[in-house]
């Protein structure tokens, strides 16, 4: 992707979080995106199809900086399985909260199925890239299937949940280490009773 373009891109997203801070996505207008982000119509429709669009992009963004961030992990054989799935989990959180307002806007709006979906896909792949191989088991296809999407379920709820309540019970480190212990604990459970 060329610079004017990534540029263009983002000023739009920016323009959106600007927005978002006192509008619903449904309550923007593609006027006041362009606007703002001091671009064309033009250039807002050869960039994106609509402001769903756009979140889903950052959103997208964010989730590939928390995983590029968790590969640096996964080389480490030091770190054990609760250590990891915490720090893993505490990545993403710390990359959602950045944008929190973008993140609250993708759970509760139209995009909210297809922003799950890429939740579940970076959990997914987190599971089954590492998680479940330090259990000295090996899954067939469909077992690594299953427990991935149980765990995905788990942590997408769970990420949501804090996302969503701003309460200072739910503080980024408390629900990094919840998820922490969840996970490993939870397949040690589901292999002794399998084998």
């Amino acid at each position: 992707m060329d610079l004017r373009k990534r540029r263009s891109q983002e000023k739009l997203q920016l323009a959106l979080a600007h927005h978002l801070q006192s509008k619903t996505i449904d309550e923007i207008t593609i006027g006041e995106l362009t606007q703002t982000a001091g671009v064309s119509r033009q250039t807002f429709y050869s960039n994106f199809d609509s402001k769903q669009s756009i979140l889903l992009s950052r959103i997208e963004s964010l989730f590939e900086k928390s995983w590029a961030r968790t590969e640096n992990l996964i080389q480490s054989t030091e770190i054990g399985r609760e250590e990891f799935v915490e720090q893993s989990i505490r990545n993403l959180l710390e990359e959602c909260d950045k944008e929190r307002i973008m993140m609250r806007a993708a759970f509760t709006g139209q995009a909210g199925i297809q922003c799950l979906s890429l939740l579940k896909s970076l959990v997914s792949k987190l599971i089954s890239d590492r998680v479940l191989f330090q259990f000295n088991h090996n899954f067939n296809a469909r077992q690594l299937d299953t427990i991935s999407d149980f765990y995905a379920g788990g942590i997408i709820g769970t990420v949501q949940g804090w996302l969503l309540d701003d309460t200072p019970m739910k503080d980024l480190e408390s629900v990094a280490r919840q998820i922490g212990r969840l996970v490993p604990h939870g397949l040690d459970g589901y292999i002794s009773k399998q084998y």
